[in-house]
C-alpha cells in the first residue's frame, strides 16, 4: 500500500469515526439482550456425555451440512441454538449454552442483518479473513454515524480496504489507539466479548466440555 493511500485512508477514517456528536452510544462490550431457548427436558434415561471426539465431529458436521455456509461467516444466535440441540441428543447438555448464546449477535440485530444482504456476504467474506475484522465493525457500530459508515464500507466497492487497513497496517494501530481515547471508542483495537466464527465458537464449546466433565470427574 503506498504511502499516499495509506494517508488517504487514515484521515478518511479520522473523519469517518471521530465522534461530533453527543448520540447515544452503546456498549460493545455487552452484546444485547434476546429471548433464549428452552433447554429440552432430560429424559428419564439419561444418556453418557459422548467423548469430545465426537463433540467436535457432530460441530463440524452441523456446518458441513449448513446450506450456503462459508467458514469464517458471521454466526447468530439462531444459527446455532439447534447445534446445542443435537448436543443434547447426543448425550451432552451444555450447561454454559445461556452464556454462549449471549456472547451471539441475534439474528435481527444491525450488524447481522447488513452481512446478510448481496453486498454484506461479499464484504463479510473479506473481512472475515483478517485479524479483529469483525471485531473492529462491533467497535465502529457504537460510535457516532457508526451505522452510516458501516453501510458505506459494505456498499463501497473497496469498503473493505477500511478495515484492512485498520487490522493489518501500524498506521492502523496507530488509528485505533487515537480512537481509544475517545468517549466511544474505549478498547478500539481490542476483541469484544462477541463469538464471531465456526473456529471460535468451537473452541469456546470445547472449554465448555472440559471444564463441565473434568468437574464431573473429580465428583465420581
Amino acid at each position: 500500500m503506498s504511502a499516499i493511500r495509506k494517508l488517504f485512508l487514515n484521515v478518511t477514517v479520522l473523519t469517518c469515526l471521530i465522534p461530533v456528536s453527543r448520540g447515544n452510544a452503546q456498549n460493545a462490550g455487552v452484546p444485547a439482550a434476546n429471548p433464549l431457548p428452552e433447554i429440552i427436558p432430560e429424559s428419564a434415561e439419561k444418556k453418557k456425555v459422548p467423548p469430545l471426539d465426537e463433540v467436535m465431529q457432530i460441530i463440524e458436521e452441523y456446518f458441513t451440512d449448513r446450506k450456503g455456509y462459508k467458514s469464517g461467516d458471521l454466526l447468530t444466535r439462531g444459527q446455532i441454538k439447534p447445534l446445542f440441540r443435537e448436543l443434547q441428543q447426543a448425550g451432552w447438555t451444555v450447561k454454559a449454552e445461556k452464556e454462549i448464546l449471549k456472547r451471539l449477535h441475534a439474528d435481527t440485530d444491525f450488524l447481522a442483518a447488513q452481512l446478510s444482504t448481496p453486498k454484506g456476504i461479499i464484504f463479510m467474506r473479506r473481512i472475515s479473513q483478517m485479524p479483529g475484522g469483525y471485531d473492529r465493525l462491533d467497535h465502529i457500530l457504537v460510535m457516532p454515524y457508526g451505522k452510516r459508515r458501516i453501510r458505506e464500507f459494505i456498499n463501497s466497492p473497496g469498503g473493505y480496504t477500511m478495515i484492512e487497513y485498520m487490522t493489518t497496517t501500524k498506521g492502523g494501530k496507530n488509528l485505533g489507539n487515537y480512537l481509544s481515547k475517545t468517549r466511544t471508542g474505549k478498547g478500539f483495537n481490542q476483541p469484544t466479548p462477541y463469538i464471531y466464527t465456526q473456529t471460535e465458537l468451537t473452541t469456546v464449546l470445547k472449554q465448555a466440555y472440559e471444564k463441565e466433565n473434568a468437574k464431573s470427574k473429580r465428583r465420581r
